[in-house]
């Protein structure tokens, strides 16, 4: 695994966005930045992983389409998007909402059946023909959760899933993955019923859609500390998790862990290359064998509001590649060094100018945040 890239062209500054790939494009959506204003209707942008650009898409604004919201969740059926939950300036929400990528359109289903309470900070993922939500914060019950729901994509009816074995406890702002037909659920900020303090869960439980019964196995290696915020993602039936942040410790990290479900085993990655800096509410999404990160927020050790740092909100991309080729790499070095390039050839010279235009350092802002408007 290597850190290959980090651009920063075009990029939107954000954090608590919500992402997924369609082929090879990358569809991010909302999110919130520094005291900024959430606009009125949601905001799409999209990256293509082979020209290494962004564009803002443009649409049809409506009454079908989803307002300004963070804590939300997108999933991909097909060519089709669609997003749930989150909080828009209203609150929470429970409104279903389908973005086509074909003709940048957006449409309401109407469902039926026991739909869930507006929620945010859940999770939700495509097995079948079904999403499945899990957790989230209900503003309703003004409580975590551990209920999960399924929703039939060919009908639109919505289920609460009973479901057997050792639930995971009440949480937000954790990550699920699909392996075949089992959703594994990992970290997440919990509490108890009566208690104020946060904890952050380490297992990791996984929900066999099959028989609905929850599984907690017991793992072995190099487990992962309690984190919130972080991202996930699935490659050769293996989950990789990256960054977050631990509130015991107030720790932002970026680390990347491996976890095994036929071993049951954890792994810290060795991961070459420069990591992006550590963060939380950032998307990692993968497309082929690269994971694109992007968005998110640090701590400014230098800047303090209220004896807090103050957060930064990036708008860097990370490329991690599982597999880069040796031309990659080689290129890379002659980069990184300053080696004189004028004896290859014209079609790599013009590579390396390529990369050399993407490859900007970071600019960053730094805002004052207000703590109390953005509990995430």
């Amino acid at each position: 695994m290597y850190w290959t890239l980090c651009l920063e062209r075009g990029a939107p500054q954000r954090v608590n966005h919500a992402s997924v790939a369609v082929g090879d494009k990358i569809y991010s959506f909302g999110g919130y930045c520094g005291e900024l204003d959430m606009p009125i209707f949601i905001d799409i942008h999209c990256f293509d992983t082979n020209t290494l650009k962004w564009t803002k898409i443009h649409y049809e604004e409506t009454m079908d389409c989803p307002q300004g919201c963070y804590g939300h969740s997108v999933v991909a059926y097909q060519h089709l998007i669609y997003l749930w939950g989150g909080q828009n300036v209203h609150g929470a929400s429970n409104t279903l909402y389908c973005f086509n990528t074909k003709t940048l359109s957006w449409t309401r289903p109407v469902t039926s059946d026991r739909i869930p309470k507006p929620t945010d900070g859940h999770s939700a993922c495509v097995i079948g023909d079904h999403m499945y939500t899990f957790g989230g914060f209900e503003e309703e019950n003004d409580s975590y959760s551990q209920k999960v729901y399924s929703l039939n994509l060919l009908t639109f009816r919505w289920q609460e899933v009973q479901t057997f074995g050792f639930l995971p406890c009440k949480r937000d702002f954790h990550t699920a993955s699909v392996i075949d037909s089992c959703m594994y659920i990992f970290g997440g900020r919990s509490s108890e019923d009566d208690d104020e303090s946060e904890f952050y869960p380490c297992d990791i439980s996984f929900l066999d859609i099959n028989t609905m019964k929850w599984t907690t196995p017991l793992v072995k290696g190099s487990v992962p500390c309690g984190r919130r915020s972080h991202s996930a993602i699935v490659y050769n039936d293996e989950i990789y998790i990256i960054g977050g942040y631990d509130g015991n410790r107030e720790k932002h990290m970026n680390d990347v862990y491996k976890y095994n479900p036929v071993t049951s085993m954890w792994t810290e990655m060795k991961v070459l290359g420069k990591p992006p800096h550590p963060r939380r509410r950032h998307c990692s999404i993968l497309v082929g064998d690269i994971v694109y990160l992007f968005g998110g927020s640090s701590p400014d050790e230098r800047s303090f509001y209220e004896n807090r740092p103050v957060l930064r909100e990036h708008y860097d991309m990370h490329v991690l590649e599982f597999a880069p080729s040796l031309k990659r790499l080689s290129l890379l070095k002659i980069m990184e060094h300053q080696i004189n390039f004028n004896c290859l050839p014209v079609s790599l010279q013009a590579e390396i100018k390529w990369l050399t235009s993407l490859k900007l350092q970071p600019v960053y802002t730094y805002q004052k945040r207000n703590y109390t408007a953005f509990a995430p």
